[in-house]
C-alpha cells in the first residue's frame, strides 16, 4: 500500500452522529480493507483502495482547533481505523489523544484492532473515555473473506479482554451483522462474560460493496447462503422480516443465556444507509 503524507488544515469536523459532536479520523483510507466498509465511498478516500494518507500534522492542527471549538466528546474513527499499522510509526492517534486528555475532553473510539493494546493506559487516564470493539464474526475463516487485512480472532479477543483489565468502559459492536453470515449466538458464545453493553448494528446493502461480498460468499462459502442474502435485501418487506427474526433471537438468546448485558439494536432505514435520528442509546433488552 503507497503512504501518502497530508498535511490537514483542519481534523474536526462536526457530527450528526450521536455518539458526539465532533468527530476524528487521523488517516485517510485504512490498511484492513473490509470488504463492507462504507469508508471506501467517502469522496476523499473513494478510487483510493491502494493509498493510505497520513494526515502527519494533525496534532498541530488539533491544538489550533481547540483554541476556538470547545467540543463536549469526539469521536474517533469513523471513516478510518485509529489504530492501523502505520500507526505504530507515525502515532498521530497517541498524539491526539494526549491532547484530549490533557484538556480534559472525552473522546469514543471505534475500533476492531488489537493495536490498541499499546494504549490502554493512555486511554485510561480519563474515566469518561470508551471503546467501541467490532467483532462482528466468529470465525478466522468470515474474518479473511470480508476483512483480509484486519487482526485475527483471537488477537480481537485478547484486545478486549484487555480493555476489561483497564476498567476502560466498552461496547461490544456486532456491526455490522451481516444476515447468514454473522451469527449472534456464536459471538456471544466466543465473547468474554464481563462485557457490559453490546449492539448489534444490521448491515445495510448500500453500507459497502454488496456485489463483491455476494461474489465472494459465492466462491468460498455456497451460493444458497447467497441467495439467503440476496432474498433479505430484494425489498423493504424482506429486509424489515429479517429484521424483525433477528431481534426475537436476541431476545431469546438473552432471555436463555442469561446475559449480564445491556443489549443496544441497530436497524437502518432500509433506503438510506444513515440518517442522523439513529439512536445508538436506546436499549433493546
Amino acid at each position: 500500500m503507497e503512504i501518502k503524507l497530508i498535511n490537514t488544515q483542519k481534523v474536526l469536523s462536526p457530527t450528526q452522529i450521536s455518539l458526539a459532536d465532533y468527530v476524528i479520523n487521523p488517516y485517510r483510507g485504512c490498511e484492513f480493507n473490509c470488504l463492507y466498509c462504507y469508508g471506501q465511498f467517502n469522496k476523499n478516500t473513494k478510487g483510493n483502495k491502494k493509498s493510505l494518507g497520513i494526515k502527519i500534522n494533525a496534532p498541530v492542527a488539533l491544538e489550533r482547533e481547540l483554541k476556538y471549538r470547545k467540543p463536549r466528546r469526539i469521536l474517533f474513527g469513523s471513516t478510518t481505523e485509529c489504530f492501523q499499522y502505520q500507526e505504530l510509526t507515525y502515532k498521530i492517534s497517541e498524539n491526539l489523544l494526549s491532547i484530549l486528555n490533557s484538556r480534559k475532553i472525552p473522546y469514543t473510539i471505534l475500533t476492531k484492532s488489537h493495536l490498541i493494546k499499546n494504549y490502554l493506559p493512555l486511554i485510561a487516564r480519563n474515566p469518561k473515555n470508551k471503546i467501541y470493539f467490532t467483532l462482528n464474526c466468529s470465525s478466522d475463516k468470515t474474518i479473511n473473506l470480508l476483512e483480509e487485512k484486519s487482526p485475527s480472532l483471537e488477537e480481537r479477543l485478547q484486545a478486549i479482554r484487555e480493555i476489561i483489565k483497564w476498567n476502560i468502559s466498552l461496547r461490544l459492536h456486532i456491526g455490522p451483522f451481516i444476515p447468514y453470515i454473522s451469527s449472534f449466538e456464536d459471538i456471544m458464545n466466543i465473547a468474554p462474560a464481563q462485557i457490559r453493553e453490546i449492539d448489534v448494528e444490521l448491515y445495510h446493502h448500500k453500507m459497502g460493496n454488496f456485489s463483491e461480498i455476494l461474489r465472494r460468499i459465492k466462491k468460498h462459502l455456497n451460493t444458497d447462503t447467497a441467495k439467503k442474502l440476496i432474498h433479505v435485501y430484494l425489498n423493504e418487506l424482506n429486509y424489515l422480516s429479517f429484521a424483525k427474526t433477528l431481534e426475537e433471537t436476541i431476545k431469546s438468546e438473552h432471555r436463555k443465556k442469561k446475559y449480564k448485558c445491556k443489549v443496544f439494536y441497530i436497524v437502518p432505514d432500509f433506503n438510506e444507509f444513515y440518517k442522523s435520528s439513529i439512536n445508538y442509546e436506546t436499549e433493546l433488552i
